[in-house]
């Protein structure tokens, strides 16, 4: 269950609790000395490089057997950094193709799926102001097209963090194979409750606290692990193909 999920990435993060509230000082400071940065774009993708780069740090530790948080490793991060922002675009790019022509078939706003979860006022609107059969179409669709591009994205990224190589993450023949392995019911039902726990946590994100400090201390814990979660999410359900390559091999 997603609550599982959530209270394993806790365990694996608080395994080394100084550690953890390491890492939680130093990407914090990347992200705030990113946005001293006079650009739009600089800063960003500078953090999306370190955010990424480390995530996938994360899912190769989990893949290998990991039980706490991974050292910071410049080398990996940049690597993977570099490497899973070129996978992320590639899928991102499929998506927003896709969203984009049935916003504008449909003329709906450009389509937000994490606003149509958090922003109930917005939503109820949107359903109100336009034909509710449209509607309909839109959300299933829209939300179809995020999930089986997310589906694969993940495992191409899972790949890239076992091998190190990008050609890994773009070879689909193996990919299937690796969830031809893994079972599709299995890998599916693995990646929702990862979508599922990352969706319960991003609701507790935005409810304030009253005390500013403690509300920024926690939103600054629980975005780390919605952060967290995906990449060990995806090493945990892609190690099920990797221990099943292993045992063939012996």
């Amino acid at each position: 269950m997603p609550i599982k999920v959530i209270k394993n990435s806790v365990e694996y993060c608080t395994e080394n609790k100084k550690f953890f509230i390491l890492i939680l000082i130093v990407l914090f400071t990347c992200q705030f000395l990113t946005k001293l940065v006079d650009s739009k774009v600089i800063g960003p993708l500078v953090m999306s490089l370190i955010m990424t780069g480390y995530g996938l740090q994360v899912t190769q530790d989990i893949i290998h057997g990991g039980t706490t948080l991974p050292q910071l490793n410049p080398g990996k991060i940049i690597n993977f950094g570099i490497k899973g922002n070129i996978i992320l675009f590639f899928y991102v790019a499929i998506q927003g193709f896709f969203l984009a022509f049935i916003s504008e078939y449909l003329k709906f706003p450009p389509f937000v799926l994490e606003n149509l979860f958090l922003n109930f006022k917005e939503t109820i609107n949107l359903i109100y102001s336009h034909n509710i059969g449209h509607c309909i179409i839109f959300l299933v669709s829209g939300f179809v097209i995020v999930y089986v591009t997310t589906f694969f994205m993940e495992l191409a990224l899972a790949r890239l963090a076992d091998g190190g190589k990008l050609k890994n993450a773009f070879n689909f023949p193996r990919i299937k194979h690796a969830i031809d392995i893994i079972g599709w019911r299995k890998y599916a039902w693995g990646y929702t409750k990862i979508i599922l726990s990352i969706i319960i946590l991003t609701f507790v994100v935005h409810y304030s606290i009253p005390v500013r400090i403690i509300d920024s201390v926690l939103d600054a814990v629980l975005s780390f692990l919605i952060f967290i979660i995906e990449f060990i999410g995806i090493g945990n359900v892609y190690k099920v193909y990797v221990d099943s390559k292993s045992k063939s091999e012996n």
